[in-house]
């Protein structure tokens, strides 16, 4: 697919973000699909960040690590991102009388880039603008490198600034000094986009946190506490910010087990409510959601993951939650793990989650991470209309209420382990909920056969739990006539991938590459992730040439579950834990290497190492 990348470095604080903003919502209306990636130091002020667009009229979710232009708004992006150029890019920076040591003048001369000095301290004083403008026109020259209209981007800024009228028009004219500024020694420069799709100029432009935000409000959720941790922040600030339209109950909680037991209060007063927070932030959490197996009241948490342990890398994105989420707390009890991919899930997979958590009166912990939290997506509108809200069991109707016995909120040999649920305050029979040990009405039996009962219980809900997940989704690679029925006619399969979270685009996006277009490439995308289905990975490994993990993590925590579920040692692993997500470059040229040796090599894929029961 045609691919354009733009990189703006600097240090926090320097407007980077603002620039990379405007560029996207510009592009993104007139017609062109924009994916967005940030990185950033846990700092306020000073290190060195960055804000990366790629550009396409395809659509495209992934970031690679070369780029066609690097704006540079201070000296360290000069010594640290020059590198990272594609041949034939172009350089555009602010620090006068820069001078290029020698292995960064050879790089010039190898890759044919091209540099440009833009003058902002100039340009400013001949406008009499301040320093805060400089980003205006920095955005109007690179606006006009991507030969757009500047029409388009003046309406962007006068949206910004329409009631202020006097910074409104020195905006103007800071637009039309930087869009006509040309460099003496390069001349007039143009990136060449690729021919725009209007069908492009409708969508949303949204972050994964943003679009969770939406998926909560969506399905129903009506009180979020939360505690700020990075990268589950965003997501509190962003329903903070609609709390006015939504009249949602936002409260932030002096650490995250009062956060965590505002929501499971709330939860049981049946107000869906909603938590996130991230590492650590979650083993404070865990001991709430103990309790709530214990009482089988469903709460959704959601685990924003980044680099651990302790404190760890705070901004920059991993999957290494997995196994926290899967086994975390107290005791045994059934749970549900979901992870969110991209900025669709993370709005459809939300009523989903507090679904689950209804029907089946338990935990749903719903996975995300920095790269999805924070990434920019070119989104499709939503469709608001498809979500349903099922509380379960949960009885309101006044003549069924009459009927409830105590015994019947935690009856051991209810089928499928799943009771009636009634609210406090109903006008009911009334029963007991605690963290002890309890028989059918609540209140406190360790003896022994009430404990057998009530622990085969809690856990027999796992049974239709999993039989009701949907399967994980299946990608088939090849575009070209000759391959594109291949999966239906039984062929072989050269290489299987196995991923889950934000893998998902970056490998869809290799396998519509040019390079693996003529491939018979799979990819196995697990959404749901505990309880583990693997029926449908067992009967794809017996046709498979070569399967491949990938996963953000050291110990591939997805393979591990897979092998402890049903035997499948998948030793292929794709793992990167380095703080930065897969990038499409990087994963492709991985993809590429294994199916190159597949072909030399026509060994089978590891088996079954021991006999393990279908899921």
């Amino acid at each position: 697919m045609p691919r354009i990348s733009l990189k703006i470095v600097g240090a926090s604080g320097q407007g980077i973000n603002s620039i990379g903003a405007i560029i996207a919502k510009g592009l993104k209306r007139s017609g062109y699909c924009v994916f967005g990636y940030r990185e950033y130091p846990s700092l306020i002020k000073g290190g060195h960040a960055s804000y990366q667009l790629d550009v396409s009229n395809e659509r495209i979710c992934s970031t690679e690590t070369k780029v066609n232009v690097l704006v540079a708004l201070n000296h360290h992006g000069l010594e640290l991102n020059m590198e990272e150029l594609k041949h034939g890019g172009i350089v555009l920076h602010v620090t006068p009388g820069w001078r290029f040591p020698e292995h960064h003048r050879k790089l010039i001369a190898e890759r044919s880039l091209r540099i440009i000095y833009f003058p902002v301290d100039g340009l400013l004083n001949r406008l009499g603008a301040r320093a805060i403008l400089s980003n205006v026109l920095l955005t109007a020259f690179v606006w006009s490198m991507l030969d757009q209209d500047i029409d388009a981007l003046k309406s962007l800024v006068g949206e910004t600034f329409a009631k202020k009228k006097a910074l409104l028009e020195l905006n103007m004219r800071c637009i039309d000094e930087g869009y006509s500024f040309v460099d003496p020694e390069q001349g007039a420069i143009s990136v060449a986009l690729p021919p725009p799709d209007k069908g492009f100029a409708g969508h949303l432009l949204i972050t994964g946190s943003q679009a969770m935000g939406l998926g909560a409000v969506h399905a129903g959720v009506r009180l979020y506490a939360g505690y700020p941790m990075t990268p589950s922040s965003p997501l509190l600030s962003f329903i903070a910010e609609l709390e006015n339209k939504t009249h949602m109950v936002v409260k932030q909680a002096e650490d995250e087990i009062t956060a965590a037991q505002i929501v499971s209060g709330a939860m049981y007063m049946g107000t869906r409510a909603l938590t996130a927070t991230s590492g650590v932030g979650f083993d404070l959490m865990s001991e709430t959601l103990s309790l709530n197996a214990m009482i089988e009241n469903p709460t959704v948490f959601v685990l924003a993951q980044r680099p651990g342990p302790a404190t760890g890398l705070p901004t920059w994105t991993a999957q290494g939650g997995l196994l926290q989420a899967a086994n975390c707390s107290a005791g045994e009890f059934t749970r549900c793990v979901i992870s969110v991919s991209n900025s669709q899930d993370a709005f459809d997979l939300m009523p989903v989650a507090f679904n689950l958590a209804e029907q089946y009166q338990i935990s749903v912990i719903v996975l995300t991470d920095k790269q999805i939290a924070e990434a920019l997506y070119t989104q499709h509108p939503y469709d608001q209309e498809k979500a349903e809200i099922d509380r379960g069991r949960l009885v309101v109707d006044p003549e069924k209420l009459k009927l409830l016995e105590p015994s019947d909120r935690f009856n051991p040999h209810v089928q499928g382990g799943v009771s009636f649920r009634w609210l406090p305050g109903s006008d009911a029979a009334t029963y007991c909920a605690q963290g002890d040990e309890h028989n059918s009405f609540g209140a406190v039996d360790e003896s022994s056969l009430n404990t057998k009962l009530q622990m085969e219980k809690r856990l027999r809900k796992i049974q239709g739990l999993k039989a009701g997940l949907p399967a994980p989704h299946l990608s088939i690679g090849g575009r070209s006539p000759t391959t594109a029925d291949w999966m239906d006619a039984g062929d072989e399969i050269e290489l299987l991938a196995i991923g889950w979270g934000s893998t998902s685009d970056t490998f869809r996006d290799v396998m519509c590459s040019e390079e693996l277009r003529e491939r018979k490439i799979a990819y196995l995308h697990y959404t749901y992730l505990w309880p583990l289905r693997t029926l449908e990975l067992q009967k794809l490994a017996k046709r498979s040439k070569r399967i491949v993990l990938a996963e953000q993590n050291y110990q591939g925590q997805l393979g591990m579950l897979i092998r402890m579920e049903c035997g499948l040692d998948i030793p292929d692993k794709i793992l990167k834990y380095d703080g930065r997500p897969f990038f499409y470059d990087e994963l492709l040229s991985s993809v590429m290497e294994r199916c190159a040796s597949t072909s030399e090599n026509e060994e089978k894929s590891p088996g079954f190492e021991h006999a393990g029961s279908p899921s």
